[in-house]
Parts: structure tokens; sequence; C-alpha cells
């Protein structure tokens, strides 16, 4: 996603004359420049995906991309897709189509085949999405710790960085590379500030502090209303906060009838139908986001349990094993989330605590009060 907002601003451009009054954001929130409007940003997005398509132009696949980073819909990931395949076809050593198409694969999860297509691309293109294959998948990489030091700082490469920590548990660290990030935006398009602000909720999110990063979410949609997974994680944040999000989901669904949207709004047969023409479609980009689903609202865990195996076959990292464990419990399986427990019982909090859940289900007495120790539960 970070690539594909970043790509937003390079083909809309950064317009100081397009710059509007803001008001004061929420007091946990940095103050940061005024940025372009959110929503006339995405509908020149728009005009330039019309206008590539008519032309034929090679730098469509990035902008369907750009889109589906901010929309989540569906039709432009497959679109995507077919544009940079038919290039790759017809220009076999184009190391720039190879590129997108490497791209392309990354962002709907199909990593060994993104691998593959990063062959074909000259190596000094290619780190930062080696990079976010490593990260995607699991292995060990320094390339974003290295790109958060340099000088003079990129507010995008520090969040990633900070993203990267509180992934991996590190949350206090992750948090206190906000200020440096915000203290680093120069640049002022709507989608890279809202991207910005979101990762920041994230990480406020992930340490348990929802009132804050329902402030953070709040600001992100503010700046770019169309930001699909903004719009959700306030209307999450805002529900677990004691807020109603009826208005802000409804205003959202009337643009999108993402499938995440329609199950906020409480239209759940028809999520599961949108959900499965997703799954279809591009399962391994969805399987994760569908299995919580079912989880849920759609009430079927030996469907989120089959989902949650998908995703974990594609990338077998903390979280795709955590959701197994956690659909395995739902599902009544405690021997399947009793094999996985050891792999997420060194893991974030909330990791550990799912193993400690699968211990405990299993009688598996000795881990299980070994956790509970670590935790304070008992």
């Amino acid at each position: 996603m970070l690539r594909a907002l970043a790509a937003v601003a390079l083909l809309l451009g950064c317009r100081g004359g397009d710059h509007r009054d803001e008001p004061a954001p929420a007091s946990t929130v940095p103050k940061l420049p005024r940025s372009r409007d959110g929503v006339e940003e995405l509908r020149e997005l728009d005009h330039t995906i019309a206008r590539y398509r008519a032309a034929g132009d090679p730098h469509l696949a990035d902008a369907l991309l750009a889109r589906a980073a901010i929309t989540g819909r569906l039709d432009d990931y497959v679109d995507a897709l077919a544009d940079t395949e038919r290039r790759v076809a017809a220009a076999p050593d184009d190391r720039t189509a190879w590129r997108a198409r490497a791209l392309a694969l990354a962002r709907v999860h199909r990593f060994a085949a993104a691998r593959d297509a990063l062959a074909h691309v000259d190596a000094g293109d290619a780190g930062e999405l080696a990079a976010t294959l490593d990260d995607a998948t699991g292995r060990t990489t320094p390339y974003f710790e290295r790109a958060a030091q340099r000088v003079p700082p990129d507010p995008r490469a520090i969040t990633r960085w900070a993203a990267s920590l509180a992934a991996a548990g590190r949350v206090e660290e992750a948090r206190a590379l906000i200020p440096k990030a915000a203290a680093a935006i120069h640049d002022n398009p709507a989608t890279l500030v809202a991207w910005l602000l979101f990762q920041w909720g994230r990480i406020h999110e992930q340490e348990g502090a929802l009132a804050t990063a329902r402030d953070f979410y709040a600001e992100a949609h503010r700046r770019l209303p169309g930001y699909l997974e903004a719009t959700v994680h306030l209307a999450q944040t805002m529900r677990a906060t004691g807020g109603d999000p009826t208005a802000l989901v409804a205003t959202a669904l009337a643009d999108n009838r993402h499938p995440e949207l329609l199950a906020l709004a409480g239209q759940v047969a028809a999520a599961r139908t949108e959900w499965e023409r997703y799954i279809a479609a591009l399962p391994e980009a969805f399987a994760d986001h569908a299995a919580r689903f079912y989880l849920g609202p759609g009430a079927d865990p030996a469907r989120a349990l089959a989902l949650a195996r998908l995703d974990r076959a594609n990338r077998d990292v903390a979280t795709s094993r955590a959701l197994v464990v956690e659909a395995a419990l739902a599902a009544g399986d405690a021997a399947a989330a009793c094999d996985i427990a050891p792999l997420v019982a060194n893991g974030t909090r909330p990791q550990q605590f799912l193993a400690w859940r699968a211990y405990t289900a299993c009688n598996r007495r000795r881990e299980a009060d070994a956790l509970a120790a670590q935790l304070g539960i008992r």
C-alpha cells in the first residue's frame, strides 16, 4: 500500500495552490501540514485511470493499484494483473513491465510469482519491493530500518519501519517514531498524509489505546474520505469506545459496497456474497480478511479455519499462525490450535493470549500455567 499511495502523489502532483484550510486535528494527533482535498484527489485519479486506459499507457497498472490501495475494490486488482500480464507477454525483455508485474503480484499476495517476476528487474530497481516480499513472508530484512535512518528523513520510510516494529510487538519503540515521521512531512497529497495517519493509528490500536487510535483514524478519514481501511478502523474503534458509526458507514457504502462496509452495516448476507466473490478471484489476497469476517458476523468458524489455513500456506508468519489458532478455537478444534500454539507463544501479547487459550483448551496445563504467569492473568 505504501508504494501505491506514494504513486498517487506522483500521478497527481503536489500542487501548492490546492491547499485548503484544515480544522485543528484531535489533540492526540500531531499537527500536520494542510493537505489537498482528498475527494478531488481521488476524482483526479479516476480521470487519470480512464485516460491511461484509453491511451494504453504503460502506467495504467500503477494507477489501478494506487486506487485499489484506497478503495479496496476487487476490479482494480484484477485489471492491474491483467494489464501487467499483457505487457510482459508483449515485451518479455522490458524490465519496467516486469517490475510492474512483480508489484501487481505482490499486492495480491502471490509472493512466489512476484519473486519470479522480480528476477527480470535490475537489482538497483528491485530493492524495496524485494524487501517488501521478504517482510510479508517472514524473512528478516534490514532494508526498512536502514531506510528509516536516511538523511534527510523520509516520513514514509520511518512509518514503514515503525509498522514493522509494532507488528513484532515492539509497540513502544514504534510509537516513539511517530513524532519523527510527522516532523519530516513536507508534501501535501491527501493520500500520503492519510496513509501516514492510518499507520500511526494502527500502532496505537495494537497497543490497546483505542480512543487514541480512533482520533488518528478520524483524521485520516477526514483527509481522504474514500480511504477504506481508515473508514473501517474508524467505525470499529468508534463502536469499541461507545460511539455510533452508523452514519459514517452508510455514507461510505453509498460510494463503495465493499464487503467490510457491508458487514459493518449489518448486511451480512450481502457481505458473505461479496467476500466469496473476492476469494474466488484472488484467494491469497483476501483469505485473511474473509476469515475474520467468518469469525465475526459471518458466523462460520469452519469456513474461517479453511481460509486461515490457506493464508498460512501462502505466508507462514506470526499473524497467519495466530489466525489459524483463533479460527481453530472458534471451530472447536482444540488439537489443531494446540499444534500451532508453540509457534505464537513467544509473539506479541495478544498472540501469547491465543496460545494460552489453545493450551487451556487441549489441557496442556504446564504450558498454559507458564503463559498465564507471564501474562499476569492468574
